[in-house]
């Protein structure tokens, strides 16, 4: 059969709202993930956790779970000693949530940490053995809240200014912020499959990064990186707690190889709050200064938040809100305070969420001290170059969306004064925020292209998709590059054989994997136009601009690389402005969130139906983040609890009423040939402040803590 190729016109895939090309597959349940393979003669795993925060293992028991029949091993800290190498964790340039292995010996460093692994013929035994094991433990003092750290005790992870000293103003914001630990809470949890084939290792996994756990695993392991295959071609939502390798994935390929049979784990709900990752609590104590006209002169900034007591992950994000407005004078420091917790890592927009709800409220803080109205002083602040570095801007259009957003919205007949709109019985509050996330870049990313002999175009790349709808991005992608029907491309992701990918993180998966794609196509039509025939096979390399040495140097290490926002003489960053009316029960202080609607300017936009998808999404979590998202903490245990779905709870259709999205679709050519920034994360960044915004709003009651108490609203009453 000829292949599709479009004659006679311009193809514009690129920019249609095309149908998720594995809508089909996931909702007839085709779509298979990690923990639906079963080959024959696989043993079932589950996870021992520890009871403790802080202490040693004194003596494990696994006689009575070693005697239930169909128990194949119980495997304890006596049992990996010396059989795993040392690895590094990803904030060192490695592949892994954390360098301490939980099973390296008897010190507990967090509570739920994993004790034992009990493997079984049936999920049943190995569950009914696992709460067998007996520990028994030496406990020592154990701190988990940050508000029980001593700052003195802190860890610096940035620190840095931009003018003489801080000016004074007319009018001062002076207040402090606070956020809450949260998890990730996928719909799909964490699994694994593992099986060897002779002296090769085959792993499903939810993974955000095939290659990385691929290189992960065989460094933990002791065999080369060849003789490992990970495979997950589809994901069922990651956000950040399936960037990295999680040590339970290690612990059952071990399992595997001794056992000489295929090994599957399901984590537990409760679980996955413990073995992986997590938001960690942060406080921010922001400083304003204005003229009385309403010209900001200063801002600073002060952070503190958790991290574990074994790496130093400091999610720093000063660094993107000092280039939300124009002023002389920036001063910002950020320190973290070890605890007895997991080691903290990626959730959606990991450094922007808290930073961007404390400068967010901090602005309307002045705005309603100054009597101006907050959208104005948005706009009255915008910068014409970049205040930390003096370097143009790409693209920004944060002007136009904030404009758009309060015109879509209404803004202009909002009563300024709190308590001032109400409707049957409700109190009722508008507010906004501005929103940024970095541009960034994926690194080096490979393509290979492959158009066979009967005119299907498969298109090749070890990236990921999350769920978000890339595979069909990059299908359209493909098909505008290679001037060939839409329909005739099929995208194979999600595998650690195909040409080197990335970590799906940063909202940049569409934009670098996209621009290797892009220029496979391209390859592939220049040699349609020469005349060759089927079958044809092309490959394309992206090496975005701003690669230094030492990035190539870490790119061939096989460390994950991601380029900022500051690169090639330009300040690269999406925007938005999110506006959100709120309604309060005056008795009960209940918050109910009825609209939002979110402008934003992310670049090309390839795809208007998975975009906005991701973008309803965001400003789905930030609702949730606003009014109710926390995992609480037992204090006198240091352990987190409520960490099942019945316990913490998430937006639902209940809480979120009407979200309207509307997208600037303004290519940037500084960020790469499609001029695409990203759409995954930006959603939530500014939500969170909008809908808090508008509860000082509708109530006159500020809020400084996360999320909004209903009580703390009946109290100040």
């Amino acid at each position: 059969m000829p292949h599709r190729r479009v004659q006679g016109r311009r193809v514009m895939s690129i920019g249609s709202p095309q149908v998720r090309a594995d809508a089909v597959a996931k909702v007839t349940g085709v779509a298979r993930y990690a923990a639906d393979h079963r080959p024959p003669g696989m043993l079932h795993a589950r996870l021992v956790t520890s009871t403790i925060a802080r202490g040693l293992i004194t003596s494990i028991d696994a006689s009575d779970a070693s005697g239930l029949p169909g128990v194949r091993a119980v495997i304890t800290h006596h049992d990996l000693a010396g059989e795993l190498n040392p690895v590094q964790a990803l904030v060192d340039g490695g592949h892994f949530h954390t360098a301490a292995c939980p099973l390296a010996g008897p010190v507990i460093r967090h509570a739920g940490q994993i004790v034992a692994l009990v493997v079984a013929e049936t999920g049943e035994v190995a569950e009914r053995a696992a709460h067998a094991v007996d520990v028994r433990y030496a406990t020592g003092p154990a701190v988990l809240d940050l508000a029980d750290t001593d700052p003195a005790d802190d860890v610096e992870v940035a620190r840095w200014e931009v003018g003489d000293r801080m000016p004074g103003g007319a009018v001062a914001v002076d207040e402090v912020y606070t956020t809450p630990a949260q998890h990730h809470h996928a719909i799909e949890l964490y699994a694994v499959l593992a099986q060897w084939r002779g002296a090769s290792l085959e792993v499903d996994v939810p993974t955000q990064w095939v290659q990385g756990e691929q290189r992960g695993l065989a460094a933990a392991l002791g065999v080369p990186e060849s003789a490992v295959r990970v495979r997950a071609p589809y994901v069922g939502g990651g956000f950040g707690g399936k960037a990295v390798v999680l040590w339970h994935t290690v612990l059952v390929a071990w399992a595997a190889r001794r056992l000489a049979a295929p090994v599957r784990l399901f984590v537990t709900r409760q679980q996955c709050a413990t073995v992986a990752s997590f938001r960690p609590q942060s406080t921010h104590r922001v400083r304003l200064t204005a003229t009385s006209g309403g010209r900001l002169l200063g801002y600073e900034h002060d952070v503190r938040a958790q991290t574990s007591r074994t790496d130093t992950v400091g999610l720093a994000g000063t660094a993107m809100t000092a280039r939300l407005y124009a002023t002389s004078r920036i001063r910002c420091r950020e320190t973290v305070a070890p605890v007895d917790a997991p080691t903290p890592g990626f959730m959606r927009a990991p450094a922007e969420f808290g930073h961007a709800f404390a400068l967010e409220s901090a602005v309307d803080e002045l705005a309603a001290r100054l009597q101006v109205d907050p959208v104005a002083l948005r706009l009255r602040n915008e910068p014409a170059r970049d205040p930390v570095t003096r370097l143009p801007f790409g693209g920004r259009h944060l002007s136009q969306c904030l404009r758009l957003g309060a015109e879509l919205f209404g803004w202009a007949d909002r009563d300024p004064r709190p308590r001032s709109m109400s409707d049957a019985g409700e109190l009722i509050g508008w507010g906004c925020a501005a929103s940024l996330y970095p541009a960034n870049g994926g690194g080096i990313v490979e393509c290979r292209m492959t158009l066979d002999e009967d005119g299907r175009a498969v298109v090749e790349v070890a990236a990921t998709d999350l769920g978000t709808g890339a595979a069909t991005v990059l299908a359209q992608i493909a098909a505008d590059a290679a001037g060939l029907d839409p329909g005739a491309v099929v995208v194979t992701l999600g595998d650690s054989v195909l040409p080197a990918g990335l970590m799906a993180a940063g909202s940049c998966t569409t934009g670098s994997a996209g621009s290797a794609v892009y220029r496979a196509g391209l390859l592939l039509r220049a040699a349609l136009e020469r005349g060759e025939s089927a079958p044809v096979t092309v490959t394309a390399r992206w090496v975005p601009r701003g690669m230094t040495p030492a990035l190539h140097a870490a790119h061939r290490r096989g460390s994950r690389v991601q380029l900022g926002p500051v690169r090639d003489g330009r300040v690269l960053f999406a925007y938005g402005a999110q506006f959100a009316e709120v309604r309060v029960d005056p008795v009960t202080g209940m918050v109910r969130v009825p609209r939002v609607v979110g402008v934003f300017d992310a670049g090309r936009i390839v795809n208007p139906r998975t975009a906005r998808a991701q973008l309803v999404g965001g400003i789905t979590w930030g609702i949730g983040h606003a009014i109710m998202e926390r995992t609480p903490i037992d204090r006198s245990r240091a352990a987190f609890s409520g960490t099942d779905l019945g316990a913490c709870h998430v937006a639902t259709h209940a809480d979120v009423g009407q979200v309207r999205v509307e997208m600037l679709d303004i290519a940037d050519p500084a960020v790469n040939p499609l001029g695409v920034k990203g759409v995954g994360e930006i959603g939530l960044v500014g939500t969170v402040a909008a809908v808090t915004n508008a509860v000082y709003h509708a109530t006159g009651v500020r809020v400084r803590r996360l999320p909004v108490e209903p009580a703390v609203l009946v109290s100040a009453r």
